[in-house]
């Protein structure tokens, strides 16, 4: 069985005006929920700048006594320096050594015999005959070429000594002629050329001293 027309549009209309009071009611909800959330946060956000503020305005507390002052920091010794004691013993004075000169004795080995040098020494007991040249062996040295040509001149003094032979032991240059070469010259020339005859003592010869000079003079050199 059919429904009226008229009931069939009314029953439309009210299904229609009920969609529409739900729908309304539940955006009232929304509305409603979302104003509280809103109010919700602006108040938290209220609260958080409140509780700001008063952090930044209250008075900060100040100590009813100052803090003790730091301890005091014990300064460090300053080190001492240690100087050793020396003790310096002062030598006992000891006496200069005493010095004693022992003559030594030289005596000659058994093995070689000691020569004996032929006595030159001056005569002390008086000679029976006197010493006498050999005027014969008494000439004059040869010049020599190398003095001859630098002009050197002048006078030897010599002591020669004579042996018992009658031959020259020993010459020395008392008086030099002022050069090394003519004197020389005139010791060894008088040595290999020159004799006498020794003094006699008790009828034996004896050595004897003498002095001799050569004059070197230019004019008469060959």
């Amino acid at each position: 069985m059919k429904r009226p027309v008229g009931f069939a549009y009314a029953s439309g209309v009210t299904d229609k005006g009920r969609i529409g009071s739900v729908a309304l009611t539940a955006a009232i909800h929304v509305g409603a929920i979302l104003a509280l959330v809103a109010a919700l946060n602006q108040r938290a956000v209220v609260n958080t700048l409140h509780m700001i503020e008063v952090a930044i305005d209250a008075p900060r507390e100040l100590p009813s006594s100052p803090p003790p002052p730091p301890p005091a920091l014990l300064k460090p010794t300053p080190p001492v320096a240690i100087i050793p004691e020396f003790t310096v013993q002062q030598p006992a004075a000891v006496p200069p050594p005493s010095i004693t000169t022992v003559p030594q004795v030289v005596t000659a080995p058994a093995s070689a015999p000691a020569r004996v040098a032929p006595p030159v020494a001056a005569i002390h007991a008086v000679p029976d005959t006197a010493l006498k040249a050999r005027m014969g062996t008494h000439t004059l040295p040869p010049y020599p070429p190398i003095s001859v040509r630098l002009n050197e001149q002048g006078t030897t003094l010599m002591e020669v000594a004579i042996a018992p032979q009658g031959h020259v032991a020993d010459c020395r240059i008392v008086t030099s002629s002022s050069s090394e070469r003519l004197d020389q010259a005139g010791c060894d020339f008088v040595k290999t050329h020159w004799r006498w005859d020794a003094p006699t003592v008790d009828g034996k010869p004896v050595a004897a001293k003498t002095r001799v000079s050569v004059r070197w003079d230019l004019r008469n050199a060959k």
